[in-house]
């Protein structure tokens, strides 16, 4: 039970007003006498030290025990004091505490307190300064002392003065301590020096349970959750039982793998072990389930948790954002904002995030100001992901507002980065690029992620000659050219329509083929009809990824364009067999505050039939501007009117529909589509915004479209 600050206080006064305490220590007529009085009198101060949780009654203490001179005979009560202050974050005072010791009295009991009380405080460079001090004093370090240095070493940038302490170690003969050597496996660890961690524990002729789960933690921390599942099945067939801390990293290694079999067992064994009372616990499993694409067993554990704090909820709101549930996350932080537990810089960048995937400028505009309204520290990394959701919103002005708005000095590789993309994806690759050559002015240094956002940038804009150039560049900036790298080229040559280059990249990748850089050929092979090429990526893919409902829909796509039925039949009672479902044309626009969402002809829409005499009257009045209708998209087997007809349902065209109905004609309509924009819709809306004179903004699954005066940004090349 924890009691009310005052309460202590009043505690404390009440004990020391009565505390009976001579004048003198040395009227005591004997030495027995006098440790009598000094044993009960250390339970007294003891006790009240444990009431003591506020800096005034432990005050008040310290002042009885020095006014006594009780605090230069007792060394433990001493060490209490320390480690009191330390704990209310008074370390001045706990170290004032520990330097009135008279000098006379060396003893490491107290020295290794100090060390503790720094440690655990993270005063890790002050922890390392008294153990200096310690040796030229005198003073020899025991098995207590290490574990606490260590721990101040556990971090990679103090990997040197950790390698230092291992040597003291060495020459103070506790090398085969256990419980030095487990801080030896959790410093190294945590230094990312697996290797080095490995080697001790390997030499360990008795492992206790803190040894096995240092070592686990280190396999998982270090993205080796093969390796971590391996220990811990060994650690279990040696006896050794896991605990709270063991079942929190083996969770998170699960979650790296997202095997979903082995996230019930653990889950299982965290629930028949009594460990989901550990909060840490409950959290870890919260997120291993959002890693594994299962929300709905996450959400489950959230609401089961009697108690949750911040990472509760910021795990919770993660994994709907990780797992592209927008609509659940938002309305989870609407919830958190009416909670006990209000957010926190992690939870706003998650919001970001969140409002930069759905898309929404209103929600993001919305958040932003909530972060300006409760003055959350807007550091580097909140500033840059702001920078990124107003670009992926469509508000490229603020976005670039805001990058100018940050002081060169304190601009980094990230924000650099963000703007680079943003631009990219709006069409603007030139912009890009000399962006690019800004931020080499600035001295800044590119990394992997610069470059994909160059080349991306490039590929969308139909620069084929500087995307090939930014390519060749990478080597002179020791970024080495990565899967993604490789998949954005293949997207910039296969979209120019240059496929046998493309392929050529594919099979002269020094680097193993995934899906990103199959699919990119895929695609290139939809937008050019070639059906040949379409299925040797096609079979590769379904290798890689059988139940990937995507790039089975794209290859029937490619056979249906060709009018080879059959082959579409086949191919889709596959899909069928195996239970995969073709994902569902979905579009947004936003008016007011209300975000209106319909599918390719939906009649769930409240409004769906004033927008679909709207969407037919757009039809024929822009058929009277030149506009005719692509057929070729419309990939079924069926009569040309009533290819047609679909068409005109498509869910961006309703979405268009709608907004011009709602939205005032001085604003533009800007529309979010789950899936890539086909050429019948993005002809219709050149021709929407010539003969109405409308700015159409589309943000498909690729990147944004900008039409215009009857032109789109894109220049015809997506």
């Amino acid at each position: 039970m924890r009691l009310d600050p005052g309460l202590n206080l009043k505690l404390c006064s009440f004990y020391l007003k009565h505390l009976r305490i001579p004048s003198s220590l040395h009227s005591f007529d004997s030495k027995c006498a006098f440790h009598s009085f000094l044993s009960s009198t250390e339970n007294v101060y003891d006790g009240l030290l444990i009431i003591c949780n506020g800096l005034a009654s432990l005050k008040q203490v310290h002042s009885s025990l020095t006014v006594s001179g009780i605090i230069n005979c007792d060394i433990h009560l001493v060490g209490r004091i320390i480690i009191k202050y330390a704990k209310v974050g008074e370390f001045n005072s706990a170290r004032s505490v520990f330097d009135g010791i008279p000098s006379d009295k060396p003893n490491s009991f107290l020295w290794n307190t100090m060390i503790r009380a720094y440690a655990n405080g993270g005063c890790h460079v002050q922890s390392l300064e008294l153990y200096s001090l310690m040796r030229k004093t005198g003073i020899s370090p025991n098995n207590y002392t290490f574990p606490f240095l260590l721990k101040a070493c556990a971090s990679k940038s103090m990997i040197t003065e950790g390698k230092a302490v291992h040597g003291d170690v060495i020459r103070s003969g506790f090398d085969l301590d256990l419980y030095v050597e487990a801080a030896l496996v959790t410093m190294y660890a945590k230094c990312g020096e697996t290797h080095e961690a490995l080697k001790i524990f390997d030499k360990m002729p008795m492992r206790d349970l803190v040894s096995w789960t240092a070592m686990i933690t280190a396999y998982e921390q270090a993205d080796q959750p093969h390796e971590a599942l391996l220990l811990f099945r060994k650690m279990q067939l040696h006896g050794v039982s896991a605990d709270a801390v063991t079942i929190v990293s083996v969770a998170s290694a699960i979650g790296q793998l997202g095997h979903t079999m082995r996230a019930k067992i653990v889950h299982a064994y965290a629930i028949c072990n009594g460990y989901l009372k550990d909060l840490s616990v409950g959290n870890a499993i919260i997120s291993m389930y959002t890693k594994c694409g299962i929300v709905s067993s996450a959400r489950l554990v959230f609401y089961s948790l009697q108690k949750r704090d911040g990472i509760s909820w910021n795990s919770m709101l993660s994994g709907y954002s990780q797992n592209g549930q927008a609509s659940e996350a938002l309305l989870l932080f609407e919830e958190m904002l009416n909670s006990d537990c209000k957010p926190n810089p992690v939870t706003v960048l998650i919001m970001v995030s969140v409002c930069a995937y759905s898309g929404s400028l209103h929600r993001g505009r919305k958040l932003h100001k909530f972060i300006i309204d409760k003055r959350i520290q807007i550091d580097a990394t909140l500033r840059s992901a702001l920078v990124d959701m107003y670009a992926k919103c469509g508000d490229l002005e603020t976005a670039t507002g805001m990058f100018n708005d940050i002081p060169p000095r304190e601009r980094n590789t990230t924000t650099w980065n963000v703007l680079i993309s943003g631009y990219g994806m709006h069409g603007f690759g030139k912009e890009a690029l000399d962006l690019f050559s800004q931020m080499q002015q600035a001295g800044i240094k590119p990394d992997h992620i610069t470059f994909t956002s160059l080349l991306s940038a490039c590929g969308h804009a139909g620069l084929i000659d500087e995307g090939r150039e930014c390519f060749a560049e990478m080597k002179e900036h020791s970024v080495t050219p990565q899967a993604k790298h490789y998949a954005c080229m293949v997207d910039m040559l296969g979209r120019a329509g240059l496929l046998n280059q493309a392929f050529d990249m594919v099979q002269q990748m020094p680097i193993p083929q995934n899906d990103d850089v199959w699919g990119a050929l895929l695609l290139a092979c939809r937008i050019h009809g070639d059906t040949d090429l379409g299925e040797v990526a096609a079979r590769r893919l379904f290798e890689l990824e059988p139940n990937h409902a995507g790039y089975h829909v794209l290859m029937s796509n490619i056979y249906a364009a060709s009018n080879r039925w059959q082959e579409v039949v086949e191919l889709r009672q596959n899909m069928k067999d195996i239970g995969l479902r073709k994902p569902s044309a979905f579009s947004v626009v936003e008016f007011g505050q209300e975000v209106h969402g319909f599918y390719s002809a939906d009649r769930a829409n409240p409004y769906w039939q004033d927008v679909y005499r709207k969407v037919e009257s757009l039809a024929v009045e822009i058929k009277t501007a030149g506009y005719v209708p692509d057929l070729s998209c419309v990939l079924h087997d069926v009569e040309d009117e009533d290819k047609e007809h679909i068409l005109n349902y498509h869910s961006e065209k309703l979405a268009v529909a709608f907004g011009m109905m709602k939205i005032g004609p001085e604003m533009s309509i800007q529309v979010t589509n789950n899936l890539r924009i086909c050429n019948d819709c993005h002809s219709a809306f050149k021709f929407v915004s010539y003969v109405y004179g409308r700015k159409v903004v589309v943000r498909d699954a690729n990147r944004f479209h900008h039409f215009e005066d009857g032109t789109c940004t894109c220049n015809d090349h997506w």
